[in-house]
């Protein structure tokens, strides 16, 4: 493309495409709502915790301090993020952090959905990419993990080892839903639809994939997987931005999570 086509695609909006053409957002602004969004999600995780908690506890109001001494126990989540548990507080988090990341979008910079990346792929086989990237991300990240579970020792998830704990097919069910349709339409429209392309739009591509690579895993709040999570981040962002379609990083980041899904179902000694 020309400098002239490119500095016509840069000074007016293209509805039908990614927000990497057309006008750019205002950064400090992208900020303020990618805090907020992040904000409001685990304002939401949260308090859904604890009403979910307190109904299935009663006592803990009662007796707070009985919640104190429990919750000292590094199993007291694992053992309380049941199927059911995770579910709900995965679906209503993660609806909250979609639903707040495209309103925003809409309302402070007219957004559509396709400048979120949410338009279909020009390409037939876009289902068949994002598998493929899954497959190839899921080996990366194991690698990035195996090295650094050699130096520090192993540290699994909370998450992790409460799929373990799951049996049954009503359970698997409950879990694709949260980990495996939840978790990846949320976090890619949040990380590589507003964030990295808010980012990529004033920088390198390279820079912006590692700085959203690194929010995306500094979100996840679980320091002895932060570079693992990094390379899932960076390669999702790759993705994106090669394919302009948010629909093969859906598909590829809901391949990693159902390969280690199943993997908890079918191999918990691997997690443990």
């Amino acid at each position: 493309m020309d400098d002239t086509a490119t500095k016509r695609l840069t000074q007016q909006p293209v509805p039908n495409v990614p927000a990497f053409f057309g006008p750019n957002w205002n950064g400090w602004a992208v900020t303020a709502l990618a805090v907020a969004c992040i904000i409001a999600f685990f304002v939401t995780q949260t308090v859904i915790f604890v009403f979910v908690l307190l109904r299935e506890h009663p006592e803990f109001i009662r007796y707070p301090s009985e919640l104190m001494t429990q919750s000292k126990d590094p199993l007291f989540v694992v053992n309380f993020l049941t199927a059911k548990n995770l579910w709900v507080i995965s679906v209503f988090s993660e609806a909250t952090l979609a639903l707040m990341t495209i309103g925003f979008a809409q309302v402070a910079f007219r957004a559509t959905t396709a400048n979120l990346g949410l338009t279909a792929p020009k390409r037939m086989s876009w289902v068949a990419v994002g598998i493929g990237a899954g497959f190839a991300l899921f080996l990366i990240s194991g690698m990035v993990e195996a090295v650094t579970t050699a130096i520090f020792g192993s540290h699994p998830q909370p998450q992790a080892l409460a799929l373990v704990k799951h049996h049954g097919l009503f359970d698997f069910a409950l879990d694709l839903m949260s980990v495996s349709v939840a978790a990846p339409i949320a976090e890619e429209i949040f990380f590589r639809g507003f964030v990295f392309t808010g980012l990529v739009q004033r920088m390198s591509p390279l820079l912006a994939m590692t700085i959203s690579a690194g929010f995306f895993a500094l979100a996840h709040v679980e320091k002895w997987s932060f570079l693992p999570i990094f390379a899932i981040g960076f390669g999702l962002a790759w993705v994106y931005y090669n394919t302009r379609s948010l629909w093969v990083n859906i598909i590829s980041h809901a391949t990693i999570n159902t390969i280690s899904l199943v993997a908890a179902y079918l191999f918990p000694q691997l997690i443990k």
